[in-house]
């Protein structure tokens, strides 16, 4: 993982703090104002991924 952040973009460095802090609402956030319309790169893609997890498995009972 050496590097991996410096490569992703600014958006995903905030989706990774979300995601390790355990902020449900921010994760929910991010989520929302995602933008599906426009290209976004693997890197990005990825994090959208881990955080629909993330939440998803904070969600259940």
């Amino acid at each position: 993982m050496t590097g991996s952040k410096h490569n992703m973009p600014p958006y995903g460095v905030a989706i990774q703090s979300a995601i390790t802090g355990g902020d449900l609402q921010q994760m929910k956030t991010l989520l929302k104002q995602r933008d599906s319309t426009k290209p976004e790169a693997k890197e990005l893609q990825t994090a959208y991924e881990k955080l629909a997890k993330e939440v998803s498995r904070l969600e259940k009972p």
